[in-house]
């Protein structure tokens, strides 16, 4: 064999006892970074498609690996959710238990006199007191100063005066008030200028006929007696129910209660005075509550609905005028009948009394409820329709039968209207207060 023969066979093949391949220094450093790291894991290098075979290794190894990695990846996946909702539930345990601490921590820390203005607040309507609770016990406790529970603190009679009054002018149509308080504001209102304007005829009447009679021992009394006394304390009140009503029509709604108020004193003396003179054995005690409904109700209305909410309306001076030219026009009326000598006077005395103002009111009650007014006028018509009735009904215990069958008439007429009234007002209101419902 030749040389070159020799040096093929060399290149071509190992000699025995020499390793398969004997590789050099550049080619171990170059084997050495194609290799993975021994800490990396197989699967974490992914072969090329263009690798050697050597790298890629078998199909059974590629797919063992591959296989491998899926479980893997899915057991790491399913550790993070379960940490992940191990997180989630301490941290909303612990929102929990954070929040229901601070709120008994805010329970504990409220004060003695804090939780007696609480509950004076809730005299006020639950719809005014949503918005507005936290403000007024931060002003009330601010006024009052760090006082211990020791001291056993309460609020001041001044500021309870203040939150019932609140109420009232809530339950009557300020400012916060609901669609129906402030339709029984209205009431309240036009109950006490019906009220006030009947009294204000009557007592025309009343001031009419000391005109007229004022001479007559038997009317004003002797000197110096309680009669006397009586009788100028009827004219006392009479005058200041005109000028109550008179003020009130025209704006003046100060002045109106002031002489509201004024014209209280005399009529309740001269009241008790006549009762005290002239016992109470011709009237029946329901008949004397009848009286007083019908004296007091009208300013107690004035003085709680038009409160300082309320922006005064100036009425014309003939719609003012009309109650006095009516009762001046029922006084003559009265004295036509009397010099007429009339048999038997007391069939229409009924009608000349108190009596005089059902016609009136019956035909104001027929046209709110043939219109359907507003239920503000149905509610009002409706209490008027009461107080006479109050004053009526216990006549017919002890009156003639000449009287009795008209006393019985306008009993009925009161009552039936008065119902109707207030069925009507009622179920407007309750309609007006319904919600709207949206599409």
């Amino acid at each position: 064999m030749s040389e070159h023969a020799n040096e093929r066979h060399d290149a071509s093949g190992p000699r025995d006892g020499e390793p398969a391949h004997a590789s050099t220094p550049r080619e171990d450093a170059q084997a050495h970074a194609s290799a993975p790291p021994e800490d990396v894991p197989v699967h974490a290098s992914v072969p090329h498609d263009g690798e050697s075979g050597r790298r890629r290794g078998p199909d059974g190894g590629e797919a063992q690996r591959a296989s491998g990695r899926d479980a893997d990846e899915a057991q790491r996946a399913s550790g993070r959710d379960a940490d992940e909702a191990q997180r989630m539930s301490g941290r909303d345990g612990g929102e929990v238990e954070r929040a229901s601490g601070r709120d008994g921590g805010e329970a504990q820390r409220m004060s003695l006199l804090e939780r007696r203005y609480r509950s004076t607040l809730r005299l006020l309507p639950a719809s005014y007191r949503a918005g507005r609770e936290e403000e007024m016990v931060a002003a009330f406790m601010e006024l009052s100063g760090d006082v211990p529970d020791e001291d056993d603190p309460r609020p001041r009679w001044g500021e309870i005066a203040s939150v019932l009054a609140l109420s009232a002018r809530v339950r009557l149509g300020a400012a916060g008030a609901t669609p129906g308080q402030v339709a029984r504001g209205a009431a309240v209102r036009l109950f006490a200028l019906l009220g006030m304007g009947a009294t204000a005829a009557f007592s025309m009447v009343d001031l009419v006929r000391a005109a007229l009679l004022g001479s007559e021992p038997a009317l004003i009394g002797a000197p110096e007696s309680a009669a006397r006394l009586a009788f100028i304390g009827v004219l006392a009140a009479a005058g200041c129910s005109i000028v109550a009503f008179v003020t009130l029509m025209r704006g003046h709604v100060r002045t109106a209660k002031v002489a509201a108020l004024v014209s209280l004193v005399p009529s309740l003396t001269s009241y008790a005075l006549s009762l005290a003179q002239n016992g109470s054995a011709a009237l029946t005690p329901l008949h004397d509550l009848g009286n007083l409904l019908f004296l007091l109700a009208p300013p107690l209305a004035l003085l709680i609905g038009f409160h300082s909410d309320v922006t005064p309306h100036r009425h014309s001076w003939p719609l003012t005028l009309s109650p006095l030219v009516a009762g001046a026009a029922l006084m003559g009326l009265t004295m036509s009948a009397i010099a007429a000598g009339s048999p038997e006077p007391m069939g229409y005395y009924l009608w000349l009394d108190y009596g005089a103002a059902i016609p009136a009111w019956a035909a104001a009650s027929a046209v709110v409820l043939a219109r359907r007014q507003a239920p503000s006028r149905a509610l009002a018509l409706s209490a008027a329709g009461l107080v006479l009735l109050a004053t009526r009904l216990p006549m017919l215990a002890y009156l003639p039968d000449v009287m009795w069958a008209t006393a019985v008439v306008q009993c009925a007429l009161l009552g039936t209207l008065t119902m109707a009234l207030g069925t009507a007002g009622t179920w407007a209101l309750s309609r007006s207060a319904r919600p709207v419902a949206r599409p």
